[in-house]
């Protein structure tokens, strides 16, 4: 490859003018048929790559995504789930030709955020749980930039997003732990500000009513997704002697920490406490025992927000879309019953 190669001399030895190969490049329809033959003829003789730089002066993009992430300490980089979706993002952009800017954000720094909201050298934006939306969308919708929302926020409809069916995860949980003849059930859910906290408990709730058991409030507590949330909670059941006959966690983490806090408390899992957790990180099939939980495709799901943020970058005036992956209930130790082959 000619390293040194710019797109000048490309048109160059194409015999055609700059803007022309600029629309090769780019795909543009509006080239007769003999100059695009050209331009891709030399283009693989020289083996030709456009540099970023090249690109973003054809096309006025950066070929940059700005990622807007929450800060929540435990939950930042410690938290299995978020690698897996930063490789799912990173991956994406990778084969599709875009760098991508990471930044952890939280609402003491609200200035700041919005500055890097409408920084003009990003293409567009990726807004990662409704914590960064509620701080950053009406500043990007006002701007008219491209963005897709990880997580689902019903106040901004006119973003597309991507989330996985949390009220059929957790109605999945919920009915496998009924069909294991479960009747004294305890929820141990994220913070009831997050849409996907308020489905995962609303599909548990929906799979007991079927089955004609009732929640008591006595054993429904919230959490923030954090390991020791899941472990002071459980903590707290067992000093106070009202721990449940099994345990709906509404994430792994917070259903590992329940596993430590019940391990210390004399409690045998499942013998005498099942325990289903949510998400299928990798290290859930590692515990002792390995963890029952509902699996999110959440490598699938930083791919697919990237994939319709491009489209839309890609294409003017796009419509948004929706997209809702399936989850889907891993059945291991934790519970009591019988593995999945």
């Amino acid at each position: 490859m000619e390293d040194d190669m710019t797109i000048d001399q490309v048109a160059e030895l194409a015999y055609v003018s700059r803007s022309v190969v600029s629309r090769v490049l780019n795909d543009h329809p509006n080239v007769s048929e003999e100059a695009r033959e050209r331009v891709m003829r030399v283009i693989e003789e020289h083996d030709y790559r456009p540099s970023s730089v090249a690109r973003s002066l054809a096309t006025d993009r950066s070929f940059e995504i700005s990622v807007l992430t929450p800060r929540r300490g435990d939950e930042s980089l410690a938290n299995g789930y978020w690698p897996l979706l930063y490789s799912g993002l990173f991956e994406r952009c990778l084969e599709r030709g875009y760098f991508v800017s990471l930044s952890m954000v939280s609402d003491r720094m609200e200035d700041e955020i919005e500055d890097r909201a409408r920084d003009s050298r990003f293409d567009g934006y990726v807004l990662v749980t409704t914590e960064v939306t509620d701080l950053v969308a009406s500043t990007l919708e006002a701007d008219g930039a491209p963005t897709v929302l990880i997580g689902q926020d019903t106040s901004w409809d006119a973003f597309s997003s991507v989330d996985i069916d949390n009220e059929q995860g957790g109605y999945e949980a919920g009915r496998h732990l009924c069909d294991l003849g479960y009747e004294e059930i305890g929820l141990i859910l994220g913070s009831r500000a997050l849409e996907e906290s308020a489905h995962r408990r609303q599909g548990v709730e929906r799979a007991l009513s079927e089955a004609g058991i009732a929640v008591s409030d006595r054993h429904v507590a919230e959490g923030d997704y954090s390991q020791e949330s899941g472990h002071s909670i459980v903590r707290a059941w067992a000093e106070q002697g009202r721990m449940p006959r099994a345990l709906f966690c509404a994430s792994d983490t917070m259903a590992m920490g329940a596993l430590l806090a019940l391990n210390e408390a004399g409690y045998a899992v499942p013998d005498e406490v099942a325990l289903v957790g949510f998400d299928d990180l990798p290290a859930a099939q590692y515990t002792i025992p390995p963890l029952t939980t509902v699996r999110q495709p959440v490598y699938e799901k930083g791919q697919a927000a990237i994939d319709l943020l491009i489209d839309h970058i890609e294409n003017a005036e796009p419509n948004p879309e929706h997209t809702e992956l399936e989850p889907e209930l891993v059945v291991r130790q934790s519970c009591g019953a019988r593995q999945n082959p």
